[in-house]
């Protein structure tokens, strides 16, 4: 393939016309050169990570020396190996325990009586200042943990679980105060679920236990007490029991607290494809260059995200509430979108869009006033050439239109 490219790059013109750059042709030969030096370093970065899988397989107890041994040479730098799973987290190794290492009656290394564990979730729930000068500031920096917990890890144990198409999302903030925030997709997109829980529990086989419990305050994002949940207290109950499209998630919590937490945090940590698995036509070098890729991405996803409290923060260098560009509350989501345009722009003059949008809307609406998209999001025939697809996120259609389609209305 690179060597195809290469070939490519040589024939094309080193100078353009006015036509060509009106065409965009020196893009594209920009665009075939940066491709190629792509997939140059790519082999290189693939050599180098094959190379310390080889000394790592290669490492024998009779010769092994750690002394002489360099890290670096036996394990990729960013590559974090494989998730910690629940269970794992539960029952996280610390050390040798006072007795130290024991054998069981079968002469095995019995596990639980040789090692000091702890339960990261309760270490982290329970860390607490004793000089809290603010009265007003929690004594607790962390609000609420979240985990990827494998959807296989839950047989048949969900509620509505045969609807459940992605991996449950689970979210922390005490025993007692948990959450699972189950998501499907369909050929209408992506549905959301929040369930209150408690006392969730990972065995050593992997399976999942909880008990599902009935709404009250003070579960992980607190929507079902938060007076601007845009739901009446009459009909809650019901409408968190139900699945829910991302826009009318939107549409209901924008104005809480946690904003778009339930969106946000699904985005945050779920598995996302690095490539379209629909991509045909591929050679045997892309093909592994892709299952490299998104490797790499997988070793370097996290075991659990750590949500601060309001005014805490983890990050010395920045003072957003909860965090540096991690938190979900209102006041650190909050962004303006303003265009400005003449008569011949079609946006409306002194439109004000009351309906909540996030900012996966920004280029879609860009390019529908342009032109270069049509009203499902696909890209014309001139940015496909490019290498555009469909475009995510919903089009601010009162800007088009001067009025409002809602999406799950209009289907």
């Amino acid at each position: 393939m690179t060597e195809q490219q290469q070939t490519t790059i040589a024939s094309q013109p080193k100078k353009f016309s006015v036509d060509d750059y009106a065409k965009g042709v020196d893009k594209s030969s920009v665009r075939t050169a940066a491709l190629a030096a792509m997939a140059v370093k790519a082999e290189g970065e693939y050599r180098k990570y094959a190379a310390t899988l080889i000394n790592l397989i290669s490492l024998r107890r009779e010769t092994f020396n750690p002394g002489k041994l360099k890290i670096g040479d036996i394990i990729a730098p960013g590559a974090m190996g494989d998730q910690n799973s629940v269970y794992q987290l539960q029952n996280y190794v610390v050390g040798l325990s006072r007795e130290g290492l024991a054998v069981d009656g079968n002469n095995d290394l019995d596990l639980n009586r040789s090692f000091s564990k702890v339960d990261y979730f309760d270490l982290l729930h329970g860390q607490k200042v004793r000089n809290n000068v603010q009265p007003e500031v929690s004594s607790r920096p962390v609000d609420f943990v979240a985990v990827l917990i494998p959807l296989a890890s839950f047989s048949n144990n969900l509620p509505d679980g045969q609807q459940v198409t992605e991996d449950p999302i689970w979210l922390f903030g005490s025993r007692d105060k948990q959450a699972l925030i189950l998501s499907k997709k369909d050929a209408n997109g992506i549905h959301y679920r929040y369930i209150p829980v408690a006392g969730l529990r990972q065995d050593a086989d992997g399976a999942v236990s909880f008990q599902v419990r009935n709404w009250a305050e003070d579960f992980p994002l607190r929507y079902f007490e938060d007076a601007d949940f845009a739901v009446p207290l009459s009909s809650r109950t019901a409408w968190l029991n139900d699945w829910h499209t991302e826009s009318e998630w939107l549409n209901a919590i924008h104005k809480t607290r946690y904003s778009n937490a339930i969106i946000g945090v699904s985005e945050q940590i779920q598995r996302h494809p690095v490539f379209d698995e629909g991509d045909k036509g591929l050679s045997v070098d892309e093909l592994l260059i892709r299952r490299f890729r998104q490797r790499q991405r997988h070793l370097a996803e996290p075991d659990l995200l750590i949500l601060a409290n309001d005014h805490w923060n983890f990050d010395v260098r920045g003072f957003n509430p909860g965090g540096n560009h991690g938190s979900f509350f209102r006041v650190s989501t909050n962004a303006t979108f303003m265009l400005a345009g003449g008569d011949k722009t079609g946006i409306p003059r002194g439109l004000a869009v009351e309906r909540p949008y996030d900012t996966m809307s920004f280029m879609p609406t860009i390019l529908r006033l342009m032109g270069k998209i049509d009203d499902k999001n696909q890209p014309n025939n001139e940015m496909l050439e490019q290498g555009f697809r469909k475009f995510p996120g919903r089009v601010v259609s009162e800007i088009l239109e001067n009025k409002y389609v809602d999406p799950d209305i209009s289907k």
